[in-house]
């Protein structure tokens, strides 16, 4: 075929934190394997870790945040740095990239095409990538790497989208990109929390809005806090009602016995995966439809100098949370005007400019990226019945329309949100790397038996 490349063991597409830790991984579990892996934007960073406000930070400790599977102390190592730190989102950044390099570095099986791909079809036992400049590639196993989607707008008026004041996409938009004034933040998570934060950082002239349907803000993180023992919490797990209801018990019992609700909290995170996956269909929607925003609230903690930020703004009576949701927009001559409705109540407020900060857009049927468009067109992926990501195995196996699994197109991280939940942060991340590169070199053997 006309331009195509040699076969690849594997092709990862995605270069953020997804891809990089694969990659690294293959270097350490999978040395043989040939591996290519596509990135239109330099490899190893990603949307979160970019060049951004010096106020966005990392909300779990340098102690949980190795990019090197099976070796926990290497970003402490590589930095030199405490191991309760909360690093700045730019620097660990650079921290991933320089592990990727060091990890490929004059590895000839190793290449890297700075191109996105664009479609994907199943060629025999393997796969036929096509990139953005219509080059194409072969490969026994595909790795999706995609990382998060831009927040979902399919909910908002169109006359709000269609404005010039609307930032859809909060990971790459510089704060000093927006027009100076009010700023109004849809969501009230940790997104929206950094954008608030950022906005007191560059000391911007105006009031920062956030609204969101809830009313919980994240909750302070305390990066010494450490797990306490899951199996003496007694945690109903049945269902969703019945885990928040124990897992609140537990948080007051330890708090009455000198401890801090966060190790209840932070014990969760090993059985997160194996709860979620014990519940039925309707029990996960049930979580999401009542629960979601308090554990959100509680699991995903905001750091302690980005709440600060956000608190001396709020005293100084220029961020204000409203608790809603948004009927109806208009562009005006001084900004744009937002119609909301709170409770059984309709106000509105004009503001300079809004930033859709709900969190990743998880389901792929709204999602613009050409490659997910193409292989839901070939049937070659679906969407989760929860709408979070792709449908797979526990393991990361897509599964096709038909619903058979395919063991060479694989899924890790944001992807597989609607199957194990808990899947975005870089421990659960770097896990699944793992697993990956021991796949792929298991499966290299057998292909050069």
């Amino acid at each position: 075929m006309k331009g195509e490349r040699e076969v690849d063991d594997v092709a990862v597409i995605g270069g953020g934190l997804a891809g990089a830790a694969v990659a690294i991984a293959c270097a350490r579990f999978a040395r043989h394997a040939r591996l290519r892996l596509f990135s239109p934007e330099e490899p190893g960073r990603g949307a979160a870790y970019r060049e951004g406000s010096p106020i966005w930070f990392m909300n779990g400790p340098a102690r949980a945040m190795s990019v090197v599977a099976g070796d926990p102390g290497h970003l402490v190592r590589t930095l030199r740095c405490d191991p309760n730190a909360l690093l700045p989102r730019k620097r660990f950044g650079d921290y991933v990239r320089e592990s990727l390099r060091i990890a490929i570095d004059g590895r000839m099986q190793v290449r890297v095409e700075r191109t996105a791909v664009v479609d994907l079809d199943r060629a025999g036992d393997g796969f036929i990538l096509t990139d953005a400049r219509n080059r194409r590639y072969r490969a026994h196993t595909v790795v999706l790497a995609l990382g998060n989607a831009r927040p979902a707008d399919n909910f908002l008026p169109r006359e709000l989208l269609e404005s010039a004041r609307y930032f859809g996409d909060p990971w790459r938009t510089e704060t000093n990109e927006l027009p100076t004034g009010d700023m109004l933040c849809i969501g009230r998570g940790l997104t929206a929390m950094d954008r608030v934060a950022a906005y007191s950082y560059a000391e911007h002239r105006g009031t920062a809005f956030t609204l969101a349907r809830h009313a919980y803000l994240p909750a302070r993180e305390v990066p010494a806090i450490r797990a306490c023992n899951f199996r003496a919490l007694n945690i109903d797990e049945r269902s969703p009602l019945s885990l928040m209801r124990s897992v609140r018990a537990a948080m007051r019992d330890n708090i009455a016995a000198g401890g801090d609700w966060r190790e209840v909290a932070e014990a969760l995170r090993q059985p997160s995966q194996r709860i979620w996956l014990g519940w039925t269909s309707a029990q996960r929607r049930q979580f999401l439809e009542r629960l979601a925003p308090l554990w959100g609230s509680l699991r995903y903690r905001v750091p302690a100098a980005t709440e600060d930020a956000v608190i001396a703004l709020r005293r100084a009576g220029r961020y204000v949370p409203i608790q809603g949701e948004i009927v109806a927009a208009s562009d005006e001559a001084d900004g744009i005007r937002i119609a909301y409705r709170s409770g059984s109540e309709q106000r509105s407020l004009i503001v300079a400019s809004v930033v859709n900060c709900t969190g990743p857009n998880g389901d792929l049927a709204l999602n613009p990226d050409p490659l997910v468009r193409a292989l839901l067109r070939r049937g070659i992926i679906r969407r989760d019945s929860l709408g979070l990501g792709i449908d797979a195995t526990p393991y990361g196996e897509a599964i096709d329309d038909e619903g058979l699994i395919d063991e060479r197109l694989l899924a890790l991280g944001p992807m597989l949100r609607g199957v194990l939940y808990e899947s975005t942060a870089v421990p659960e991340i770097v896990e699944q790397a793992r697993a990956i590169a021991e796949r792929i070199a298991r499966n290299r053997e057998e292909w050069v038996a």
